[in-house]
């Protein structure tokens, strides 16, 4: 899921986002310890405040970050089938955000999700040599993803795994607003113990028949449904999710559990928080960030979003870092609105900065290799580059790469 645009305000606000709140990495904008960003340009008038006001700020500089999901001091699971057949149920989660899926899509709902995936078809093209036709989306939130992969870049299914009630009830309800239903399973799951089985069973119901199809000259082992569905084009995990596989052994498991969903060639897509901030000592101080957004039809709302205070906690010997972060929506008196329909949030964010070796090291653990790097969910955009919001790794199982060798 994720996080996004709002003006900093001293009163509650949480969870959402650490990323619209810095400027590129040589123009920061007063962020000393706020994650670097999953943030595309932000639309809908956003604009950034830092917390020391004689710091100097570009105006014309917008909010670069996007956000993680958060966890109240825990780490973030998500759901899917259960490895004994069960029932999957979901599992509750501390963070009262994800209890208000409506101000979590105000706070965090700026991204281009039909340009991202765009970029994810793309990279499915360039790396697994076909057309994205399968998507298994972990920790999905509102299937923002999802969605748009089956709605741009169809024909597509998708499988949008959660461990919230109430953003598994969002997704369902996205998918049906879209006109999607048939096309987009809403699943209930933890990404650290994935039934690879199942998923595929509940994307091969969502298959058409290749008579109903368009791209009949398309013979991806996943696409046709006179087999056994033979796993996902493409598996992500978006949005700096993986950031709250704090411990070593759950960020292994859930790549191998990605790993054992692929199809033969599928590729795994991670959006995590460019490490920048770990190299340049700034997380050992942490300010933090803020930005403001207006809400659409909102008659004069605003959403605010808060993240990282001075004094949040970061242990340099595990990479985690403890993020104060709150979300307010305000009128334009900065008063809550009336009817009390936005409650104000604070949460605490647990996320573990991940460095692009690390995460090849636990993808060779987890039968994956690192087949591509970026800064943001643009191909154009190297991990090098000044403007780098995030740290994006295309990985592909280790087998497929001595397949493809010639």
């Amino acid at each position: 899921m994720l996080r996004a645009v709002a003006t900093r305000v001293r009163s509650s606000m949480s969870l959402a986002a650490t990323a619209a709140a810095r400027g590129s990495r040589g123009a920061r904008v007063a962020s000393l310890g706020t994650p670097r960003a999953f943030a595309r340009p932000l639309v809908g008038g956003a604009r950034v405040f830092a917390r020391d006001r004689s710091l100097p700020r570009s105006p014309s500089t917008p909010p670069r970050r996007g956000a993680f999901r958060v966890s109240r001091r825990v780490s973030r699971r998500f759901v899917a089938a259960t490895d004994d057949g069960a029932e999957p149920k979901p599992t509750p989660v501390a963070s009262s955000v994800y209890a208000h899926p409506e101000l979590y899509e105000l706070a965090f709902g700026f991204r281009d999700f039909d340009s991202e995936a765009a970029f994810l078809a793309r990279m499915c093209r360039a790396h697994a040599g076909r057309a994205m036709r399968s998507v298994l989306e972990l920790g999905a939130g509102p299937a923002w993803h999802s969605v748009s992969c089956v709605t741009t870049q169809g024909p597509c299914v998708a499988v949008a795994l959660d461990n919230t009630p109430a953003m598994l009830k969002r997704a369902s309800r996205r998918a049906l607003e879209r006109g999607c239903e048939e096309s987009v399973a809403v699943v209930a799951g933890d990404m650290t113990r994935l039934d690879a089985r199942a998923l595929r069973q509940t994307a091969q119901t969502l298959v058409p028949t290749r008579r109903n199809r368009s791209d009949t000259a398309d013979d991806s082992p996943s696409n046709d449904d006179s087999q056994t569905f033979a796993g996902f084009d493409v598996v992500t995990v978006l949005l700096g999710t993986a950031a709250h596989l704090t411990a070593p052994e759950d960020a292994e498991a859930c790549l191998r559990g990605a790993a054992d969903c692929l199809a033969p060639g599928g590729i795994v897509v991670l959006e995590l928080e460019h490490p920048y901030d770990l190299f340049d000592g700034q997380l050992m101080d942490a300010h933090g960030d803020a930005w403001d957004r207006e809400v659409e039809n909102g008659g004069g709302l605003r959403v605010l979003v808060e993240w990282g205070r001075e004094g949040d906690p970061f242990d340099v010997e595990t990479q985690i870092v403890e993020r104060t972060v709150s979300v307010n929506v305000v009128d334009e008196n900065g008063k809550p609105p009336a009817n009390g329909a936005f409650p104000p949030v604070e949460e605490v964010v647990r996320c573990r900065v991940f460095t692009a070796p690390e995460i090849a090291l636990l993808g060779k653990l987890a039968g994956l290799t690192v087949a591509a790097t970026f800064g943001d969910m643009d191909a154009d955009v190297p991990l090098t580059h000044e403007d780098a919001n995030n740290m994006v790794i295309v990985l592909r199982r280790a087998d497929d790469d001595e397949t493809l060798r010639p």
